[in-house]
């Protein structure tokens, strides 16, 4: 039993220093590109794939220039999208995009304004996407959050009330061998 708690306070401890700032900088670069210019999605299809699969966090960064060939994010309606620039257009002096997935037969078919670019790729995390949209929703928060800060803190109430004990017992010997 002892080794049990062990180990679950060992993982929980494992989780919320380890695991959580990561999450934490995830969700944060997700809404905002304050921490370094870097910013995060979730790939919701496999336009991108074997390079990217679906379901990956992408990071990106914010360039004065993006060349042919690069895996940028831009923003299409309501979603970040994350494709290749397979050509450069320059037409009055304002650049344009031609994107297309690596798993997609043809370019997509509108051009991406360079104000609309959110980045260029840094690096991806396989599948990790889909743990971070589970996160955002009220059951991923409970369940991965919540609940182990609670235990944690089960766990040091739990040894706080061990400590007070052996200090009782330690006193009642005192008390047992001065009389």
């Amino acid at each position: 039993m002892k080794k049990l708690k062990k180990l679950i306070y060992g993982t929980l401890t494992t989780i919320i220093f380890i695991a959580l700032p990561f999450i934490v900088f995830t969700l944060i670069t997700s809404k905002t590109d304050a921490i370094l210019g870097i910013k995060s999605f979730v790939v919701l299809s496999g336009s991108m794939q074997p390079t990217i699969p679906q379901g990956s966090i992408v990071f990106t960064q914010k360039s004065p220039y993006y060349g042919k060939e690069e895996i940028i994010a831009f923003q299409q309606g309501d979603v970040a999208v994350t494709h290749r620039i397979i050509d450069i257009v320059s037409k009055d002096n304002a650049q344009s995009y031609i994107t297309k997935g690596d798993a997609n037969n043809s370019a997509d078919t509108n051009l991406v304004q360079k104000e609309k670019v959110l980045g260029t790729y840094l690096i991806s995390i396989p599948y990790v996407g889909r743990f971070v949209l589970f996160l955002k929703t009220f059951p991923g928060f409970i369940a991965f959050v919540i609940f182990p800060a609670l235990v944690f803190i089960g766990f040091e109430f739990w040894n706080i009330k061990k400590e007070i004990e052996k200090s009782a017992e330690r006193k009642l010997m005192e008390r047992m061998q001065i009389t």
